[in-house]
């Protein structure tokens, strides 16, 4: 959305002071309690809106605006400095309060802050601008202070439709200019303009018949104005009240309408009265039909995150019946929502042995207990529909009322069979890598006393009778396989886990080298 821009240096600053004129002058021309004070005051939503878009730097124009406009109508240079000084101090302290507790150039966006824009931009600021002005007159001499009280009512009236009519149709076109209309959607638009035109004239300019001229049908122009909010937004709703703020203006000064009184300026005043309470009525039903909108897209983006989500995600109360169940769960559990929602409790896939888990968790969240953070976490086994036991991470979250209060549990579990075979191999793997460099150093170490006693049969063999020759033979023949097998260890440099049984070489094979074959001779079996 882009704000609007004026460029400062050269034109920016003069059309500003230009636009601020023309309409006071415009406005001026309505002032029958005063020359200097009309109920009909556009520029306060001029300088409002200018403020808050454009910043505190637009002071120059306002001011410069004001002067000229007060300067060409009525009192001295000195009183229109003093009536200059209040309406831009107005304009630039209802942008202060309204930038400091509103929300600033997005103020129509929350009904609470259009609110605060009524009360301290609308009324407050206003206030400001009405007490200067007619203090400024009444010291110069060109009011009496007699009439105070009906001139700064009748100021600060027209300054408060001036905020609450102009400034908010100016400052939501400038925050966003783009219209995206269908046909059929501006034609809809047309047909609502139209007939907020049609029912403004009917009510307030006296279209139709005699009668329709005797009675107070201003509640007519309701419907419209809750079809423009609900329909098309703050932005059309705001400017459908700028239309009928303006035939409503034009068929009063005719003498026609609901508001017509003694005089001009009190049929002004109740009509002004009337507009500023519509108008604050119109923009808080948009804005709160805008934060619904925003709440609904936002409700619909977290609940496709939830159901198009590859995990579970199963909402359940503190006592665990399940009451939500996403095509996540669908997926790993075997269970459809329309089976489980409201008939099932939680402990329809967790396994008896592992129901504690989860059910320590609700008691201590049912009394009110607090629930640190890593107790909510952990990883678990449960079960599908057909029997299977699977590995989940599980990841708890308490769901909270509107108070506060926590009135049930959302789960968010994650299938992790695979890993977890994943990391069972990883630990094998590393187990036989230590089997592999424990045999390498075995190898070294067997070798070198092998050495020894394979020497010293040698010797002895030369020293014995034949039959203890054999004997020693018989020693040396089971040295040579321990040296055999000890080659082989020493060869080894990494095992790999293969998914069937490879053949052992045949001198690694306990139970062959425990059979009958590699008994030395003479030997009995045990």
């Amino acid at each position: 959305m882009g704000a609007l821009r004026l460029s400062f240096v050269p034109w920016g600053l003069p059309v500003l002071a230009g636009v601020y004129f023309v309409a006071g002058k415009l406005g001026l021309t309505l002032a029958f309690v005063h020359a200097s004070a009309t109920a009909v005051w556009p520029p306060t939503g001029i300088a409002l809106a200018a403020a808050l878009l454009l910043g505190y730097r637009v002071w120059p124009a306002l001011f410069l605006g004001a002067f000229l406009v007060n300067v060409t109508t009525e009192g001295s240079v000195w009183t229109s400095l003093g009536i200059a000084s209040g309406n831009t101090l107005e304009g630039l302290l209802g942008a202060f309060l309204v930038t400091r507790f509103a929300g600033g150039r997005n103020v129509f966006g929350r009904a609470r802050d259009i609110l605060v824009f009524a009360a301290l931009a609308g009324l407050l600021g206003t206030a400001v601008s009405a007490t200067i002005g007619v203090t400024s007159l009444a010291l110069g001499g060109y009011a009496s202070w007699g009439r105070f009280g009906a001139i700064w009512l009748t100021w600060w009236l027209g300054d408060v439709a001036g905020a609450l009519v102009v400034a908010p149709a100016l400052i939501l076109w400038s925050t966003d200019r783009t219209v995206r209309l269908t046909g059929a959607r501006a034609m809809e638009l047309a047909l609502l303009l139209g007939s907020v035109a049609v029912v403004g004239l009917a009510v307030f300019g006296g279209l139709g018949s005699a009668w329709v001229r005797d009675y107070p049908l201003e509640f007519l122009c309701i419907p419209l104005l809750i079809l423009a909010a609900f329909r098309f937004g703050l932005r059309e709703a705001a400017t459908c009240v700028v239309l009928l703020s303006v035939i409503a203006t034009w068929g009063t000064l005719r003498g026609a309408g609901p508001f017509v009184w003694d005089t001009q300026n009190e049929s002004l005043l109740l009509l002004q009265a009337f507009m500023g309470t519509i108008a604050m009525m119109t923009l808080l039903l948009a804005a709160v039909v805008a934060e619904r909108g925003r709440a609904e897209e936002a409700l619909a983006r977290a609940a496709s995150i939830v159901e198009f989500s590859d995990d579970a995600i199963i909402a359940k109360t503190l006592d665990g019946m399940i009451v939500s169940w996403n095509a996540g769960a669908e997926r790993l559990y075997g269970y459809s929502a329309r089976e489980v929602v409201g008939r099932w409790p939680i402990a329809l896939i967790i396994p008896h042995e592992h129901w504690d888990e989860l059910s320590m968790i609700l008691e201590r969240l049912k009394r009110g207990e607090r629930v640190d953070h890593y107790e909510t976490g952990y990883e678990t086994v449960q079960m599908t529909r057909d029997g299977r036991r699977i590995d989940v991470s599980v990841t708890l979250s308490p769901i909270r009322d509107p108070g506060g209060q926590i009135v049930g549990v959302s789960s968010i579990a994650r299938d992790i069979t695979h890993r977890k075979r994943a990391e069972a191999a990883v630990r094998e793997r590393d187990a036989l890598r230590f089997v592999a460099s424990l045999a390498a150093a075995a190898a070294h170490e067997i070798n070198n006393p092998l050495a020894v006693v394979v020497g010293q049969a040698q010797l002895l063999a030369e020293e014995v009778d034949a039959a203890r020759r054999r004997r020693i033979e018989e020693i040396l023949e089971a040295t040579r396989r321990i040296q055999a097998a000890v080659d082989q260890l020493k060869r080894i440099n990494r095992l790999e886990l293969m998914d069937a049984p490879q053949p052992v070489p045949e001198m690694l094979d306990l139970e062959k080298s425990s059979s009958e074959s590699y008994r030395p001779r003479g030997s009995t079996p045990t």
